[in-house]
């Protein structure tokens, strides 16, 4: 094995690569040749190509272990997010990081605040716990109804999870009305604030709660490198909070061992590559109006005001058969939800030929 061997096999893998750039097949975002994946809030475009040059450039360090580039990354995102190093934690993405909470202060029946709807596998990962989870129904808005959340808190509750913007409802609360919350939380509680969708809200509304850390408060913020910079497949997270409380997350943390060299790389890069965020919620906020446009022409209700990469919609037909149909009669894959008594589909938003055959297979179902 020479170095022409690992040029050839670098190239090769540049040339896989190169496949999720935007644009550079008809089959990005798809499973195979035919399936459009629209079910799992993915970046559709894939990865930039300095995220790719820096996979490619790591090949060559991938068999040592990612202590330097923990610590690059970790660095990275305190300067970025003006907090000291160690208020930072990695995690094998943000679910790890939300887990490690859950079983520090939402495990054995400890009382955990949530809205409902919210995303699944907090919830589902504090009933495996064991946790009590006390759901609060989201306002006639779909928003987390804050008023109410604060009011059906008990003594017990020892966490309190936010994900602004929400999944699946898209939608997102006022900052000053989300800061006082949480302030008025985290005097009893941990309060978590899952910002998996940050990068993807409009810039005037985008409001992080990362400012409550800074501040001394009681809070961690979850965020994820899988949404709008494309590493779902690559597992790469983050929390920020108090050093106190990073370091219990830390000493429960099993192994690290998920986060690579290669990883850890193409999460710099992508961090750092601005013009590429910023193009993907360009493009994703154009797909979403297409998409309500097409939602309402076909009567679908769908929810408002979604700042994410996904719209759900209250069907005009049964949620599963759609489901189904799409799956089975258009190879589209989409999710279907039960909350508030109705059955929802979810849809996460794909380039523009995946959104134009989900236009034609949604009016074919009509």
């Amino acid at each position: 094995m020479n170095r022409r061997y690992w040029l050839k096999r670098s190239a090769l893998a540049a040339a896989a690569l190169a496949l999720t750039r935007p644009g550079a097949s008809a089959a990005t975002g798809r499973v195979g040749a035919s399936l459009i994946k629209l079910d799992q809030n993915e970046n559709p475009y894939g990865i930039s190509p300095k995220t790719e040059q820096a996979i490619v450039a790591a090949v060559k360090s991938a068999h040592r272990y990612p202590g330097g580039e923990l610590a690059a990354l970790r660095d990275l995102i305190a300067e970025r997010e003006q907090v000291p190093r160690d208020c930072v934690v990695l995690g094998a993405g943000s679910t790890e990081v939300l887990s490690l909470a859950c079983w520090l202060y939402g495990a054995d029946g400890k009382e955990v605040l949530v809205a409902e709807p919210t995303y699944a596998g907090f919830t589902g990962y504090v009933e495996r716990l064991n946790g009590a989870l006390i759901r609060v129904p989201v306002n006639h808005r779909w928003e987390m109804d804050l008023d109410e959340l604060a009011r059906r808190s008990t003594r017990r509750v020892s966490l309190v999870y936010v994900c602004n913007p929400n999944n699946p409802t898209g939608t997102m609360v006022d900052a000053a009305r989300l800061r006082q919350f949480c302030e008025g939380m985290a005097g009893q509680a941990v309060v978590v604030v899952d910002e998996a969708y940050y990068e993807l809200v409009e810039d005037s509304r985008r409001t992080s709660m990362i400012e409550l850390v800074r501040k001394g408060a009681r809070v961690l913020v979850a965020r994820t490198f899988s949404k709008v910079f494309g590493l779902a497949g690559l597992r790469v997270g983050y929390g920020i909070a108090q050093p106190e409380l990073t370091a219990q997350l830390r000493r429960i943390q099993t192994d690290i061992a998920p986060l690579t060299q290669l990883s850890l790389a193409a999460a710099r890069a992508a961090y750092a590559d601005s013009d590429y965020v910023a193009l993907s919620r360009q493009r994703n906020a154009q797909a979403r109006a297409q998409l309500y446009q097409v939602l309402n022409r076909l009567g679908h209700r769908a929810i408002p005001d979604s700042q994410t990469n996904f719209v759900t919609f209250d069907p005009k037909g049964a949620a599963e058969r759609i489901v189904a149909s799409l799956r089975r009669d258009h190879n589209i894959s989409v999710r279907s939800f039960q909350f508030l008594g109705k059955s929802w589909v979810r849809v996460s938003l794909g380039t523009g030929e995946e959104m134009s055959r989900l236009t034609a297979a949604l009016e074919a179902l009509s």
